[in-house]
Formats: C-alpha cells, sequence, structure tokens
C-alpha cells in the first residue's frame, strides 16, 4: 500500500511539474526588434510586449499557421481610417504576419484588403536610452 501511494505522489509531481512547463511564459523566439514603415511610424516588439510609435505597449502572443508566422496584440492594433495607426480596445484584434522566425525582417499588416509593410530597422534604431 506504502509504495502505491510514494508512486501516486510521484506522479502528481511530475504533473504538476509538467503543467507549470506548458503555462510557463513562452521563451523569447528571436522576434523583438523595431519595424519601421515610411507612412505609418514604427512598430516595436520587445519581450512580449509591442509599441506602436511610442504609444503605451500593449501584450501579444506569438503563433503560427498555414499562413506562417504571426504576432496577435491582445489588444487591437491596426490601421484607424487612413490616419495612421491606432491602438483600440473595443476592435476585435489582428494577427500581424511575420515572413519568419527567429529574427523575422518584416511584419505585414492587412486592414481589409490594404497592406501595410513594416522593415526591420538597424539594431538600436529608435530606442530609447
Amino acid at each position: 500500500m506504502r509504495r502505491w501511494m510514494l508512486a501516486g505522489a510521484g506522479a502528481g509531481i511530475a504533473g504538476l511539474l509538467l503543467l507549470g512547463f506548458l503555462w510557463a511564459p513562452a521563451a523569447a523566439h528571436g522576434e523583438d526588434g523595431v519595424f519601421a514603415n515610411d507612412c505609418c511610424g514604427t512598430l516595436e516588439l520587445r519581450q512580449g510586449r509591442l509599441v506602436l510609435n511610442g504609444k503605451p505597449s500593449v501584450a501579444y502572443d506569438l503563433g503560427r499557421d498555414s499562413a506562417g508566422p504571426y504576432v496577435r496584440p491582445r489588444t487591437y492594433v491596426g490601421a484607424f481610417e487612413d490616419r495612421g495607426f491606432e491602438i483600440d480596445g473595443t476592435r476585435p484584434t489582428l494577427r500581424l504576419r511575420l515572413d519568419r522566425l527567429p529574427q523575422p525582417r518584416t511584419i505585414l499588416l492587412f486592414e481589409g484588403r490594404r497592406r501595410y509593410l513594416f522593415t526591420r530597422s538597424p539594431a538600436g534604431a529608435g530606442r530609447r536610452a
């Protein structure tokens, strides 16, 4: 009986460790960087946060589907009536497409049929001291 209790306790601990590993924050996938668009400013990915034109940051999740890797902000980040880009908590989120992982060179954002391409800036560009 004692062996079964020890085996059960060991299995329970192993299960808890596995759950902790699966629910732990995702490790960096090398997506961090500053990306720029000629008309619309900058978009920065930094340690799980997205900063749009220096505005307050929003958290994002990385994902991959049949079209490839993407970043999905937890709050809407996208075009605002041909006036630029905005962060808006009242609109559904959009996927921002990465050309590759790690070290994406571009981020593609769709607004309907319109496409906005952000390209990686040289290292350190746009960073504040």
